[in-house]
């Protein structure tokens, strides 16, 4: 066994990205480190594309099963590496899944190629929103502004607050049916980022929800991609791990069936 403590992959649904994230740490580590996953909005079962996308790569997630960061957060000073799976913040519009993929910034870029500085240079230049992160919160709610990564809560004041309703206050002299506004926000980073001892934020496009007019083969094609990516950043993850701590947690004989697989897949 490994003297890093544990993984903990965390997501949004724990139903694709993070399952298959989970899926190939395990099987690179060979069972050395303990690999968990969790969910802030966790769904009961793992996607089915998900679990036919491992499966070409000999790795079984049938048997795995959705669950919540709450048991994490209870158990977070017993993780020492934490990885969040994200979607980037381009192609975040509102009407993202009332439109075609192949109308989607992504797709174009995928289909002309760019990459690099030229595709951050190219996204930079529209307008992207999320309404959803907008939108009045009460005071005793606290939303994500990026689900896994940091925690954005809001601070509302009102007349009714007795630390402001003080007999000094002048905000008392105000309109007694006014409930207050937001008084400030504020972005934590989330608990658990700070109390690992390595951090890694993976950007992986969502893959659940199913674009207007898309076909599961399009679908699939885009969990074989997501597959390949999530794939690739947990064998450079483990390798890391290996320096940082000095010692062997690569499964050589599965990663070396998982290179021929990729590569007999990028072949001609």
């Amino acid at each position: 066994m490994s003297t890093c403590r544990g993984i903990v992959v965390a997501g949004v649904t724990n139903q694709a990205r993070t399952q298959m994230a989970e899926a190939f740490l395990r099987a690179f580590t060979g069972g050395r480190v303990f690999v968990c996953s969790g969910g802030v909005h966790h769904l009961g079962t793992v996607h089915p594309l998900a679990v036919t996308a491992m499966a070409e790569m000999g790795i079984d997630v049938s048997r795995q099963s959705s669950s919540s960061l709450a048991g994490v957060r209870r158990q977070r000073d017993t993780y020492d590496v934490y990885v969040s799976v994200d979607a980037p913040y381009t192609e975040r519009t509102s009407d993202r899944y009332q439109r075609r993929y192949a109308d989607t910034q992504a797709a174009q870029q995928n289909s002309m190629g760019a990459s690099g500085l030229s595709a951050s240079c190219a996204s930079s230049t529209s307008d992207f929103c999320d309404p959803l992160l907008a939108s009045a919160t009460p005071a005793h709610w606290t939303v994500s502004q990026d689900t896994t990564d940091g925690r954005q809560s809001w601070t509302l004041w009102s007349p009714r607050n007795p630390a402001i309703y003080h007999e000094r206050s002048t905000r008392k002299l105000q309109d007694h049916l006014y409930e207050g506004e937001p008084l400030f926000m504020r972005v934590r980073p989330h608990e658990l980022r700070k109390a690992c001892r390595v951090q890694r934020r993976w950007e992986v496009p969502e893959l659940t929800q199913r674009f207007a007019l898309e076909t599961e083969a399009e679908q699939k094609a885009r969990f074989v991609q997501a597959r390949d990516l999530l794939g690739s950043l947990a064998l450079a993850l483990v390798r890391d791990l290996e320096r940082e701590y000095g010692e062997t947690m690569l499964d050589e004989a599965t990663v070396a069936a998982y290179e021929k697989v990729a590569a007999m897949r990028c072949g001609p």
